[in-house]
Parts: structure tokens; sequence; C-alpha cells
């Protein structure tokens, strides 16, 4: 007993001491929780500055308290991060990448932030370099970033992949890496990681099936990335999605579905602050060079500047531009623009992705060439194959050769014509074979297209059907619910009616019965008097007629119309069993009914007691009824 007795108080010690600690823990998170709740406020109503001003004066502190609070600090850590969060997206909201990256230096000066958001210090400091077009910066954060073990938080890692993955993409054209990194993403959302932007994700990826030559994976993946797309999520999802679908089909030659594509992402783009407009414009412009429709190919080039402009996007008006020159080198008499247009560019190259600045290269090259600057313009298409091999851009660097190897080969230039005359042929090979892959997979994604188009349509008629009969169905029950409302309300109505029907003959009758009372009451006192004063005198006659009945024929059919309101079948069934009672009998029988005594039918008759009895008696005689039978019991049973 006594052992139980000690273990039940050391159990209660220790949820004490649990309870103990907890407290000060909750109570040093929740007003970091408050400020927290304020930022996404501010976020959410597009306030950056204020934002960004309260971001600078907490985290410090919070930072602080982490030192200091050790009970607390995975609940602070995690209110950290989230604060970090917040002042990284106003950053990039307010385009400040030079200042969001000086912070984000600032933190990880600290060692605190340092140790316990080496994740999100790598992913902040990685992309503001790249949008600040430090390549290389950039690609050696991103490489620091993939060397720590993955971040066990699933939905952070996802966040944070999507954003290396970028880093890849736009500042080392390292495709294989990206797909790498988003795949896991994928894996980690299908293991319960939260990522509101999935379907921005999942169409990115399959941007990268597709310039990786895996069609048939990246229509996949795009149509995954539409059919999941709802519109409670953010437009820019499905504006990557359809956009990426186009440019899938235009590589495939299906110009027609990827016009169609590229029209509805433009659609939704507009939706959603124009969102991603200047790259669709670029992309549609492509789709009509390939068909040859030269008006709108520079149309929507310069639609797409204009977009890109509007929302300042310097790489979006940059890579339009380059775009451009490629057009002009298209038509002889548009050289001279190209030139112009490539010269005018490259003093903002240097802050551009690689691969756009190979892409200038190349097109300035051959402006200069076309112009007479031959020999310049052969060093930097030389130049421009050169980088695109690096960068593992086959098809643009066979273009780049091409060029050379038509240039040497018209000046007879033995050695280098045979040196590219090699790597063409090298290359022919490598490309035909990716082109009999794209048509293989153009021809799967028609079938199956096809095939779905055909499903749609049967999908769809069934849904038709279904949405004709469900109208069918709600029309008639709406009308059934009418007409139920309708009947209940007039049978509620209709009993209203009765019933104030009801309660009108039952007043009336009671009116009748106290007003004929009172008379009669009346007509005994008057009796009496005529007695007294004229007691010697033969007043006989007299008297006779002023105790006859004050009932009038008028009131008494009133009481009776009020009695058969009340009372409908109740006289027939009385007439139907006793057929010999008079009218006088029957009114006695109502009178009983209603609970009237001896006394007050006597009034209301206009007679005496013993005249009410003589009348019961002949009643009962007339019913045919026993000594022992009750003649009100009888009179009211065939109520």
């Amino acid at each position: 007993m006594n052992a139980r007795y000690i273990v039940v108080l050391l159990t209660l010690l220790m949820v004490s001491c649990s309870l103990r600690r907890e407290t000060p823990s909750n109570e040093n998170v929740l007003p970091w929780k408050s400020v927290n709740e304020k930022l996404m406020t501010l976020r959410k109503e597009r306030k950056v500055q204020e934002a960004l001003e309260l971001s600078h004066q907490e985290i410090p502190r919070l930072v602080q308290a982490m030192a200091e609070e050790t009970d607390s600090r995975d609940s602070l850590l995690a209110q950290a991060r989230l604060m970090m969060d917040i002042c990284y997206d106003s950053y990039m909201n307010a385009r400040q990448y030079s200042a969001g990256l000086a912070f984000m230096d600032s933190l990880n000066a600290n060692n605190m932030v340092r140790t316990h958001c080496p994740y999100e210090l790598l992913h902040y400091r990685a992309t503001f370099h790249q949008m600040m077009g430090d390549n290389e910066e950039a690609i050696r954060l991103a490489d620091e970033y993939l060397a720590l073990p993955r971040n066990p938080d699933k939905s952070r890692f996802i966040q944070q992949a999507e954003a290396i993955s970028g880093v890849y993409i736009y500042c080392g054209n390292n495709v294989p890496q990206a797909i790498e990194l988003l795949e896991q993403a994928i894996e980690a959302h299908e293991q319960g990681g939260y990522f509101r932007n999935m379907i921005r994700l999942i169409s990115r990826l399959g941007i990268y099936y597709r310039l990786t030559g895996q069609y048939e994976k990246a229509a996949e993946t795009n149509q995954k990335a539409i059919a999941n797309y709802t519109d409670d999520m953010p437009t820019q999802n499905v504006v990557i999605a359809y956009g990426e679908q186009a440019n899938l089909y235009g590589d495939l030659g299906m110009y027609e579905q990827a016009l169609q594509m590229n029209e509805l992402a433009c659609r939704y783009s507009v939706r959603q602050d124009s969102f991603g407009l200047g790259d669709l414009y670029r992309y549609r412009a492509q789709l009509f060079r390939k068909l040859k429709k030269r008006d709108s190919v520079f149309h929507y080039l310069r639609l797409g500047e204009q977009a890109s402009t509007a929302q300042q996007s310097f790489k979006g008006v940059f890579v339009n531009r380059v775009t451009t020159a490629e057009a002009y080198l298209d038509y002889p008499d548009s050289v001279q623009k190209a030139l112009l247009l490539t010269r005018s560019i490259c003093k903002d190259s240097l802050r551009m992705p690689p691969w756009a600045k190979a892409q200038l290269k190349l097109h300035m090259g051959r402006a200069l060439m076309l112009t007479g600057d031959e020999a310049e313009g052969v060093k930097l298409v030389h130049n421009a194959s050169r980088d695109f091999g690096g960068m593992g851009m086959l098809a643009e660097e066979y273009n780049a050769n091409a060029i050379l190897l038509d240039y040497y080969s018209s000046w007879r230039k033995k050695d280098p014509f045979e040196y590219y005359y090699e790597r063409c042929r090298l290359f022919s090979d490598s490309l035909k074979q990716a082109e009999i892959m794209r048509a293989v997979a153009a021809a799967n994604i028609r079938f199956d297209t096809h095939r779905k188009e055909e499903e749609n349509k049967l999908l769809s008629a069934q849904l038709d059907l279904q949405k004709q009969r469900l109208s069918y169905n709600i029309a008639i029950s709406v009308t059934l619910c009418l007409l139920l409302i309708l009947f209940v309300a007039y049978y509620l109505f209709r009993r209203k009616v009765h019933r104030q029907t009801l309660e009108n003959n039952r007043l009336e009758m009671q009116r009748l019965i106290s007003r004929q009372q009172e008379l009669n009451r009346r007509n005994e006192q008057l009796n009496k008097q005529i007695e007294e004063a004229m007691a010697s005198k033969n007043l006989e006659t007299i008297r006779q007629l002023t105790v006859q009945s004050l009932l009038s024929k008028e009131d008494e059919q009133a009481f009776r119309r009020s009695f058969a309101a009340l009372y409908p079948s109740y006289l027939p069934r009385l007439r139907e069993r006793f057929p010999r009672l008079t009218r006088n009998e029957e009114l006695l029988a109502m009178l009983i009914v209603i609970n009237q005594s001896t006394d007050e039918i006597a009034l209301i008759i206009g007679i005496n007691r013993q005249s009410v009895n003589v009348i019961r008696s002949r009643m009962r005689k007339n019913m045919g009824l026993s000594k022992d039978e009750s003649l009100d019991e009888i009179l009211k049973s065939f109520l």
C-alpha cells in the first residue's frame, strides 16, 4: 500500500514538473506567433515594405530569444523559419534582390541561425544570387545545399527543391540535376509533404522532361498538372501547365494543338496579373515562326516585350530581344536590324543565364557574317558552339556547327571544314535519332490525345445526360415540393377556418343560451311580482303567457345550426336510432349533450324544473330505456 502511494506521488511530481517546463515555453512562443500572424496579414495585403521593416526588427530579437530560451528552442525555431520565409518572399516580391542577399548574409554570419537554419539560408542566398545574375555563386550555394542530408521537413524540402532546381536550370543549364530534385520533391509530396504550388512544380518537371527528350513522360506530367488544377489554387500553376504543354506540342510539330494550349495559358495569365504573359507571347511567336507567318511573329514578340517591361522582368525583356534578333535573321532585308539589336543588348548580357548568352553570340555572329564582318562573326559562332557543347545543348551546338561548316566549305578551308564536318556528322546521327524519337512520341501522344478526346466526348455526353436527368429530377422535385407546400398551406388554412367556424358556433350557442337563461330569470321574477300583486285575482291565463319559452324560433334555428356545425353527425345518428323523438325532445337532447343542468335547461326552454323532468320521462319511454339506463349517457354516446 505504501509503495503504491509513493508511485502515485512520484507520477504527480513528474507531471507537475513537465507542466512547469511547458508553460514558460508556450508563453515564450505566443508573442512570436502573433508577430508572424501580423506579417502574414501584411504579405496578404501586399504591404511589402511594412513587412520588411517588421521582419528586420523582429528576426534579431527572435534569434536572441532562441539563444536564451533553450527549453522552448524548437518552438521558437519553427517561428523563426516562418518569419524568415515571409521576409524572403517580401524581398522577392519587391525585387530587392541585393538588399535581400545582404540581410540573409548577415543572418548567415550568426552561428545560431547558420547552425539551425542551413537549408533556408542556402536556399535564400542561392536564389538571390540567381536573380542578380551571379550564376557561379548561385551554383556554388546550390551544390552546398545538395551536400547536406535531405531536409527532414518534407513540406519545406519541396519548397526548397523547386527553388534549387531553378538555380541549376537558369544558372547552369543542369537539367538532369533539376529533374532529380523535382522527382524527389514529388516523392516527398506523396509521403505527406504539403506545397501550395504543387501543380507549378509538376509543370516544371514536365518542362525538364521535354528538354531532355522524354516527350511522352513530359506529356503525361503536363496532363497530370492540368487535371489536378482546381479554381482554389493559384492561377499561375495552370498557366505554367498549359504553357509547357503548348511548348511540347510545338517541339513535336503539333502546331494547332500547341496554339490552343498557348491560348488557354494566356487566358489564365491575364486573370493572374499577367503572370508569365511575356514568355507566353514569345513562345506563341516561335510557333508562328515555325509556321512561317511573319506578321504574327513580330506582333507577338512586340506584345511579349511590352508585357515583360510592364512586369519589370529584366530576363524576360532580354530573352525576348534575343528571340527577336533570331527572327530578323530569317529575312535578308532584316539582317541589319538583327545586328543593331544584338549589339544594343550585349551590355546587359552579363546577368543572363549561360544558354541565353550563347544564343546571343550565335545570332550576333550570324548577323556579322551576313553583313560582311566574317572574322568577328565566325569567332562569335565558334564561341557559341563551344558554350552549347559545354552545357550539353546538342541541337543548338549542331546549328552553330552547321553555320561554320557552310562558311569553311565556301572558303575551301580544309582543316576546320573537316573538323566541323565530322562534328556535324556525329550530331546528325544523334539528331536524326532524336527526331525519330520525337516523331514516335508525337504519334503516341496524338493517339493518346485522340483516345482521350473520344473518352472525354463520351464522358461529356454521359455528363450532359446526367445533368439533363438531374435537371428533370430537380424540376419534378421542386414541383412536388411546391404542390406539397400548397397542399399543406391549404390544409392548414382550411383547418384554421374550420376551427374558427367551430369556435364561432360554440360562442354563438353559448351566447344564445346565456341570453335565454337571463330572459327566463327575468320572467320568473316577473311571475313572482304578478303573483304577489294580484294574489286574490285569477291571473292564470296571464301567468301561462309569461312562462312561455322566450327562446324564439329564430334563436332556436341559430342554436340548431351552431350545434350541427360542432357535431354534424349527432342528430342524424340519433334520429336513425330513435325516429319517434319530437322536436322539443331533440332540443332537450342537444342541451343535455352540451352539459346543461336541469335548472339551466328549464331557464333556456322557459319551463319549470318539473316540466323538464316530465319531458325526460317521456323521452325515456319513447327511446325504450330501462330504469337502469342513464338517459344522459345514452344521449352522449351518439357524439
